[in-house]
């Protein structure tokens, strides 16, 4: 069973969404399929119900990252777990005096995380970000 907050991966590929991993290779990823039968052509079988597919980028119709933020004490946060009734946040705003503020365990430099409990963040959302195909910025 994954965390509901772990960052994860989709894709939409002929009107289905997969679970997706990246690969080493950046024109391809992995779909993956957890069922008795394979859904499209291409899957192969790598554990009971388990299928997965490497599908160039190209064939799918476009690849998105889930990921979950939230402010705590009006500082923003990612959100990396959930632990029962508290969260797992990494701190974004930047600023060591607040982390030291905050009372949140600094790992090294820039990089602060704590534990707080779900009662006390605010404005909780997921974020749905389109990762491919990229976006044009127009000139």
């Amino acid at each position: 069973m994954t965390d509901l907050y772990e960052q994860r991966y989709y894709s939409l590929l002929g009107g289905r969404q997969f679970r997706t991993a990246m690969t080493v290779d950046p024109d391809v990823v992995d779909l993956y399929w957890y069922d008795d039968n394979p859904p499209l052509t291409g899957f192969e079988k790598v554990a009971p119900n388990i299928y997965i597919r490497h599908t160039p980028l190209v064939e799918v119709d476009s690849v998105h990252r889930v990921e979950w933020f939230a402010e705590y004490r009006g500082e923003p946060f990612k959100v990396t777990a959930g632990r029962g009734d508290r969260l797992l946040l990494y701190y974004l705003g930047g600023s060591e005096p607040k982390t030291r503020e905050l009372g949140l365990d600094v790992e090294e430099r820039f990089v602060a995380t704590g534990l707080i409990a779900k009662s006390d963040v605010e404005n909780l959302r997921e974020v749905d970000t389109v990762v491919w195909p990229e976006e044009k910025v127009a000139n």
